[in-house]
């Protein structure tokens, strides 16, 4: 007899078996307990996660000859043949090979026909999302008045890609990726009954990249079995998966955040002559640092990443002894890097560089003084305004700080500009600042403004703006702002942030 890998020899034949998707096993159970049975149901989540194993194990409680129920017998002629895949009642459709409306109206024909023997003619239509619109719009009109003896059951990864005239017309379950303990324990009960030995970090690192899915658990331990036999180390299956080994991960990751640029480039080279790929290296560090921060963020990662408690106990550990925003930073560039490596004809030189740049970031104690040095140069810079930005007393006439206070109540805004100008008591207003200039010049063909002028002064009076103080007084900004730029860019404090941050001043502005 032919070898049965472990994905196919461990597949579930009782509801019972299945892991991972406890509230759906409990949802479809008491449906079919109370007879509560749609026509069309759509299992959606990602691969290996038990969607087409469940559509089976559906099928064999539909048409179990003992009754529909949810704990089929397993024994009787239905469920023994759709076990094996040989019921003439259970037609399974491939999605992505069968996508044409030819195809849906060849499938619509078999629905006419009664079934050969089951209770039900159940479809199941794997990927169907891959079918074609036109297929879809084939296969519409019977979800919408289906024939009593048929039950479709659809499963996809990518639901979003369903029209939602068929999605309105299913049952749908979302299946979830399995936790890691999960697949573990399930690891674990193949293994005794197959009188294999696998050690425990190797069947984590199993559990870890399967990503969620049983059967991509179940394949990756075949692939081990395979190589190495009844007894399979870690360094069997790092070696065989080609995966990294997450202690070389954490031991950079501590290098890092050390500090130890030498250590962090001897690991490069290391893990370089094992022939690991340069960005799925990059990818783990980032998202050890990503476990780090959310540790450190909010005191523990426990229940914020599929975790062993080993290593959420040592992630916690070390978390705390870091600031958060120092591992933001470090995250930040490690996102970056991983975009720029896809696109690079160098992978090592962006990694290195990458590494470099977490080694070397300037240390929260540093950023903190360049802040303060910040806040010198915009201090220095409000100060230096003060002298250049003076107001000009009016001339000291009574009837002009009479006109100026009874302005205040009514034109407040008017009252301010005002008050920058020089009334020479023979019907001129002179100001210095253009700003002023204008508002008043603007002002002044009001009525209410005219009228308030007229009240207290007796007349409009001529608004003139002082040229060759503006001028004068547009050349000492000029000087001013030369001598702060100078001031700088000679500055200690500025020196040693480019020496930190590295970059050029572009340009210096007054606060």
């Amino acid at each position: 007899m032919s070898y049965l890998v472990l994905a196919r020899k461990w597949r579930p034949q009782r509801f019972s078996e299945v892991v991972g998707q406890e509230i759906i096993i409990k949802t479809l159970s008491r449906a079919l307990s109370s007879g509560r049975i749609a026509h069309a149901f759509l299992f959606t989540g990602s691969r290996g996660v038990g969607k087409t194993t469940l559509a089976r194990l559906l099928a064999k409680a539909f048409t179990c000859e003992k009754s529909i129920s949810p704990e089929p017998c397993g024994t009787c002629t239905h469920c023994e043949s759709i076990g094996s895949g040989q019921s003439a009642d259970i037609i399974e459709i491939d999605g992505a090979s069968n996508t044409g409306v030819d195809d849906v109206r060849a499938l619509r024909e078999q629905i006419r026909y009664l079934p050969v023997s089951a209770r039900f003619k159940i479809f199941i239509i794997d990927e169907v999302h891959m079918l074609s619109t036109n297929a879809f719009n084939a296969l519409l009109k019977t979800l919408e008045e289906p024939p009593e003896h048929v039950k479709f059951i659809f499963a996809t990864t990518e639901a979003h890609k369903i029209p939602v005239t068929i999605l309105s017309r299913c049952q749908r379950y979302d299946f979830k990726r399995i936790k890691v303990s999960v697949i573990i324990d399930r690891l674990k009960v193949v293994l005794a009954e197959e009188n294999i030995q696998v050690d425990p970090e190797a069947l984590l690192l199993i559990a870890q990249n399967a990503d969620g899915g049983m059967r991509d658990a179940l394949s990756l331990l075949d692939q081990v079995i395979s190589f190495s036999g009844n007894n399979a180390s870690l360094q069997d299956v790092i070696d065989i998966l080609g995966l990294i080994d997450r202690r070389i991960v954490s031991r950079i990751t501590q290098a890092i955040l050390e500090g130890n640029s030498k250590q962090v480039l001897e690991f490069v080279e290391e893990v370089s002559n094992l022939g690991y790929d340069t960005k799925q290296l990059l990818d783990e560090i980032g998202l050890e640092i990503r476990n780090l921060c959310l540790s450190a963020a909010t005191g523990s990662i426990a229940g914020l990443a599929d975790l062993t408690e080993e290593r959420v106990q040592a992630i916690n550990e070390l978390a705390a002894q870091h600031e958060l925003l120092d591992l933001q930073r470090l995250l930040d560039i490690s996102l970056k890097a991983s975009n720029q490596l896809s696109a690079s004809e160098h992978p090592r030189f962006v990694l290195e560089l990458a590494l470099l740049k977490m080694v070397e970031r300037p240390k929260l104690h540093q950023i903190s003084e360049i802040q303060k040095a910040i806040q010198k140069l915009e201090s220095m810079g409000q100060g230096t305004s003060a002298t250049i930005i003076t107001k000009t007393e009016p001339v000291s006439k009574n009837t002009w700080k009479h006109f100026v206070s009874a302005m205040a109540s009514s034109m407040p805004m008017i009252s301010h500009h005002l008050e920058h100008g020089r009334y020479n008591g023979k019907g001129k207003v002179e100001f210095d600042q253009k700003l002023h200039f204008s508002r008043i010049q603007a002002a002044a063909q009001s009525k209410d403004f005219q009228e308030h002028c007229k009240q207290h002064l007796g007349l409009v009076p001529e608004v003139t703006l002082s040229e060759s103080i503006h001028v004068a007084q547009q050349t000492v900004i000029k000087q001013e702002q030369q001598s702060i730029e100078e001031k700088a860019r000679n500055n200690p404090a500025v020196k040693q942030a480019l020496s930190v941050l590295g970059g050029e001043i572009k340009a210096v502005r007054k606060a």
